[in-house]
């Protein structure tokens, strides 16, 4: 009679728990929208990243924002693990995930790939590239723009005096800094909130 109940029990429990999986599974797909395999994917991979978001001595105390940049052109700027800089349009893609930390007053920063733990430095020529090591290539201003866009220009280059931005084509590649400006779509970003993808990487 003790092993029937137990049997009995154990039954119970097992389907009580699968019953539990489909509610959770059912859950994350609505909170995600449609599954997709690929978005299924980057959410996995997301899941096992370690966060690193104050890994930094030299500027200990800067106010830190974890953020998603989003262009103008409908792009989601993006530090892969070799340091190219580029969009995406997938917004659950991990390494469109920005570490935003302030180096100094007026809107001076850093910008960090939480993933790829590459900063988005700029060259003499207004080229973008990720850097592993932080140095005076790295920092940018945010100016807040009329639209209520930002936009990102190098503290240390110019053009004959013109500030170089962060930009992000209607193909969604960089432009070089000399060839666009503070009016130009290419360099208009609005910083988005992502707590949903940060919570994956905790």
């Amino acid at each position: 009679m003790r092993k029937w109940r137990l049997a009995r029990n154990l039954q119970n429990l097992f389907s009580g728990l699968y019953l539990h999986a489909i509610f959770l599974l059912g859950s994350v797909c609505v909170v995600y929208g449609d599954c997709t395999p690929e978005q299924l994917a980057a959410i996995k991979n997301c899941s096992k990243h370690e966060r690193h978001t104050r890994n930094y001595d030299y500027m200990e105390g800067g106010d830190v924002r974890i953020r998603q940049l989003f262009s103008a052109t409908n792009w989601f700027l993006q530090i892969d693990d070799s340091g190219n800089i580029s969009g995406t349009q997938d917004r659950t893609n991990c390494y469109s995930i920005l570490e935003i930390r302030s180096v100094s007053e007026g809107g001076i920063l850093a910008i960090k790939g939480v993933k790829s733990q590459y900063y988005i430095a700029m060259n003499k020529a207004g080229k973008l590239k990720g850097k592993r090591i932080y140095n005076e290539n790295c920092i940018f201003k945010e100016i807040f723009l009329e639209n209520n866009y930002s936009a990102y220009s190098s503290t240390k280059w110019t053009n004959n005096g013109t500030e170089l931005f962060i930009t992000l084509s209607k193909t969604g590649r960089p432009i070089r800094g000399k060839k666009n400006n503070k009016i130009s779509q290419s360099s208009h970003f609005i910083p988005m909130n992502c707590k949903k993808q940060e919570m994956m990487l905790e």
